[in-house]
C-alpha cells in the first residue's frame, strides 16, 4: 500500500507538467502516454508484494533489504519532480542511473531472502532502463 501512496502522490504532483511534457522534443521510441499511469501502478504493486515477501520471513534478518528498498522508493520519489516539475533532464538522467544501482542492490538482497521476490522487480529494473533512456533522450533532444 506504501508504495501506491508514493506513487499516487508523486502523480499528483507533477500532473500540471504534463503539457510541459508533451512539448518536449521526445524520442522516436515513446510509449503512449496511457502506458505510463499502468504500468507504474502495476510496478507499484508488484514492489509491495515483492516488500510483503521479504518482511514476512521468520528469523531473518532483513534490515538491510528493506533500507535499499526504502530508499530506492524515496530516489523514485524524487525523480518525479526533479524531471517534470524542475525540468532539469541531465540531473533526471544520472538519478535514474543512481536508482538503477539501488534497484539492482535491492534484486540480488531480495534474492539472498527469497527468489520470488526479486523476480517481482525484475519488470521494475526493466521499466526504468526504458525511462533513463526517456531522460537521457529528453536531455539531448531539448
Amino acid at each position: 500500500m506504501i508504495c501506491l501512496i508514493v506513487g499516487v502522490i508523486s502523480g499528483i504532483m507533477t500532473s500540471d507538467s504534463m503539457d510541459i511534457y508533451r512539448s518536449l522534443n521526445l524520442p522516436d521510441f515513446t510509449p503512449p502516454a496511457i502506458a505510463f499511469p499502468i504500468m507504474w501502478t502495476l510496478l507499484y504493486i508488484l514492489m509491495g508484494i515483492s516488500l510483503y515477501l521479504i518482511v514476512s520471513k521468520k528469523d531473518v534478518d532483513v534490515k538491510i533489504p528493506v533500507t535499499i528498498f526504502a530508499i530506492q522508493l524515496v530516489m523514485n520519489f524524487c525523480w518525479s519532480p526533479i524531471f517534470f516539475i524542475y525540468g532539469q533532464y541531465l540531473l533526471a538522467f544520472i538519478w535514474i542511473v543512481i536508482l538503477w544501482i539501488l534497484v539492482l542492490a535491492m534484486v540480488l538482497t531480495f534474492r539472498k531472502i527469497d527468489a520470488k521476490a526479486s523476480y517481482l522487480q525484475i519488470p521494475y529494473l526493466l521499466w526504468l532502463i526504458i525511462a533513463g533512456y526517456l531522460s537521457c533522450s529528453v536531455y539531448l533532444l531539448n
